[in-house]
């Protein structure tokens, strides 16, 4: 599952959540041999969801039992537990409703000792953050105002995660675009306190005449080594994306280059030690529309989109080959992403999906433009091109799961995969629903609607 671990990470971008490509179609030189998909075993919903602004949710499995944080039919924040099989959700609403923004997705961790973590509803706003007062149950959730105690006054993008060793880690943004640090703290199951993990910042707001952003994503590999990506942004309006960036490091201490050298804490733009592709800004590329995969042995692969040499929209894909990052374009896309309106507004663009790996170690890709064109391109990792031969594929993914819950227009299908802990053997999950499309908090309606409602479901798939 290492390779699908990036749809849990940095942002969770819908179009590439949501763009199942059908699985028959293929766009490559090799013929695609679908082996056993997944089927769908079970399905399970706590209730509904106000859904009119799209934000995500976040689903957790410890042995039989499961987690799940979202925001309710009333925009309350809300978590649950039940029993692994059983439809008995225990439902917990927290003193925290939803704002119209999509930056807005509440996020869950689980540290060592079983204790549940949840934040989320947040854009350059106070810490909004609760544990649990016991282990491994959500029916009493306790509102805590700090973590560290300092630069959580302005708070942006939420996530849980675990280190090798599994510590619960929690990185957010303190400040804004282009004026702000991604922080790192870590939370101590002796003293049940957060500490700061990272004595200094990951990224750093730069200086006054440079007020670049970075937005980041990782992968961990199967030692439980990080492979980070980011990209860099000048202001709000994602056409200013560029530059995409890659390190590892073992303990998120410790940080090489693609080449084996070290690097060092807090990144910052132009370094050429760890530039994957130094498109600059206008060059078509997108916060949300780049992803790595891991090879069989490990080695990282960038996918992405921008602008080709004649100013049309492509996908590429880069490689590092030991000395330096070779990149190839992939696609012979007809057409040209257009931005618009400032800030995110933009026409849909070009989409892609790391649908996984074959049996082979060839790299599958489902991938869907604006001009209706979808497909499947099968990549050798080691030349990025398009594989030969026959090639077999087990889906990551029942063939179903992107089918719609309603025919109601304007909404559209949103899934997450769930973190399975411990024993990953199994059963998977996926929480599923419908919802609006994104939008920022300056294009709230004066009055909130009531809805639409979506159920939210938990689908278990073998």
């Amino acid at each position: 599952m290492k390779n699908f671990d990036f749809l849990i990470q940095a942002g969770r971008s819908c179009r590439l959540l949501c763009l199942f490509v059908l699985l028959f179609e293929t766009a490559s030189a090799a013929e695609l041999e679908l082996l056993d998909p997944p089927e769908i075993v079970g399905q399970s919903s706590p209730g509904k969801a106000w859904v009119a602004n799209r934000v995500f949710f976040d689903l957790h499995t410890v042995g039989d039992r499961q987690f799940i944080a979202y925001y309710d039919e009333e925009r309350d924040m809300t978590v649950g537990m039940r029993e692994v099989g059983s439809d008995a959700w225990q439902t917990t609403e927290l003193p925290s409703k939803l704002m119209w923004d999509s930056h807005n997705s509440v996020v869950m961790g689980i540290d060592p000792a079983g204790y549940i973590h949840v934040s989320g509803n947040m854009h350059v706003h106070p810490l909004d953050y609760f544990r649990s007062a016991k282990p491994y149950d959500t029916s009493e959730m306790i509102e805590v105002d700090r973590m560290v105690g300092e630069d959580e006054d302005r708070v942006t993008y939420p996530k849980f995660f675990h280190n090798r060793e599994g510590d619960l880690l929690f990185s957010y943004r303190s400040g804004s675009c282009g004026n702000g640090n991604i922080l790192v703290n870590r939370f101590n199951t002796d003293s049940l306190e957060w500490e700061r993990y990272l004595q200094v910042p990951l990224f750093e707001g730069v200086e006054e005449s440079d007020d670049r952003a970075a937005y980041h994503s990782f992968v961990k590999d199967s030692s439980g080594n990080f492979h980070f990506i980011w990209i860099w942004r000048w202001t709000p309006m994602v056409e200013t994306s560029h530059q995409i960036c890659y390190a590892t490091t073992p303990d998120m201490k410790t940080w090489k280059n693609a080449a084996g050298d070290v690097v060092s804490l807090p990144f910052r733009p132009d370094d050429p030690a760890v530039i994957v592709d130094g498109t600059p800004s206008g060059g078509g590329m997108h916060n949300g529309r780049y992803k790595i995969i891991l090879t069989r042995e490990d080695e990282p692969v960038v996918g992405y989109i921008k602008y080709d040499e004649v100013g049309l929209t492509q996908f590429y894909m880069a490689r590092h080959d030991g000395s330096e990052w070779q990149s190839r374009k992939i696609s012979d896309w007809d057409f040209r992403w257009e931005f618009f309106g400032g800030g995110d507004g933009m026409s849909s663009g070009g989409s892609f999906r790391f649908a996984g790996l074959s049996e082979e170690g060839h790299i599958v890709v489902d991938w869907s433009t604006e001009v209706g064109q979808s497909g499947r391109y099968v990549i050798n990792p080691k030349t990025l091109e398009p594989a030969a031969g026959p090639v077999r594929f087990h889906p990551q993914m029942p063939v179903s799961i992107q089918d719609r819950l309603t025919d109601r227009p304007g909404l559209s299908v949103r899934m997450v995969p769930g973190t399975v802990h411990g024993d990953p053997a199994g059963s998977s999950y996926i929480l599923k629903w419908e919802s609006g499309p994104a939008s920022h908090g300056r294009n709230a309606p004066e009055v909130m609607p009531s809805g639409p409602l979506s159920d939210v479901l938990i689908l278990e798939y073998k």
